[in-house]
């Protein structure tokens, strides 16, 4: 019998850091672009999309020319500050990963890149994930909500999408997985995520279950394991 494939997303679920990034651009809109952005428009523009999908969304509202390469480059030497001083792995993801009942891969909205320095950070580079199993957004056509990365990831690892469970914190992430017909489970132990009202939103978009820790949620897979 084939093992399930845990398809996990990075930021907010593996390193509680989607909060991070918010910031990140958020600064830069203002700084760069005088642009101030309200809190229903960070989170209708920045939360939980790939890179790729916000450039899209923002060029649409505030002009062609306002996520261009200038901007991405001052963002992502921002980033990477981030990633060597404040990024953290979520207590108990490694023993998830190390679980051999599952198969495992990356299927983050950042760019390949960036998720390497994320995931040596944590200790999942080389130990659990490599270039076999660590798809980005730069590698399909549509960033998330889209389901096209994590179609390509149960592809190249040789899954059909019902035989994968995907690891998701935003609403986009979670549209996404359900898109592409697989199960979904919300996590919301990160920062901002973990209220009783955000766990009723993500199941309301189609996650069968939501924890805010991951001792909890190895506990759920265990038994989809069985």
């Amino acid at each position: 019998m084939q093992k399930k494939l845990l398809i996990w997303d990075f930021d907010g679920v593996i390193a509680d850091s989607e909060h991070l990034w918010v910031e990140t651009w958020y600064n830069a809109l203002l700084d760069k672009k005088n642009i101030k952005l309200s809190a229903d428009e960070v989170q209708k523009y920045l939360t939980g999309m790939s890179i790729k999908t916000k450039q899209k969304i923002l060029n649409e509202r505030f002009g062609e020319n306002t996520i261009d390469e200038e901007f991405l480059r001052y963002t992502h030497d921002r980033e990477r500050i981030q990633i060597e001083t404040a990024l953290q792995g979520v207590p108990g993801v490694l023993e998830i990963f190390a679980d051999t009942r599952f198969n495992h891969c990356i299927a983050t909205g950042t760019l390949k890149d960036f998720a390497i320095l994320k995931l040596k950070k944590v200790g999942l580079w080389q130990k659990y994930v490599d270039d076999h199993n660590c798809f980005t957004s730069d590698m399909v056509q549509n960033g998330k909500p889209a389901p096209d990365l994590f179609l390509f990831a149960a592809s190249q690892m040789g899954y059909k999408p019902e035989d994968c469970i995907v690891i998701e914190d935003s609403i986009s992430g979670i549209k996404a997985g359900i898109a592409a017909n697989m199960k979904v489970i919300a996590f919301i132990g990160a920062e901002g995520n973990n209220t009783k009202a955000y766990a009723d939103t993500c199941i309301k978009e189609g996650a069968v279950t939501a924890f805010n820790n991951m001792l909890d949620l190895h506990s759920f897979l265990k038994l989809e394991a069985k």
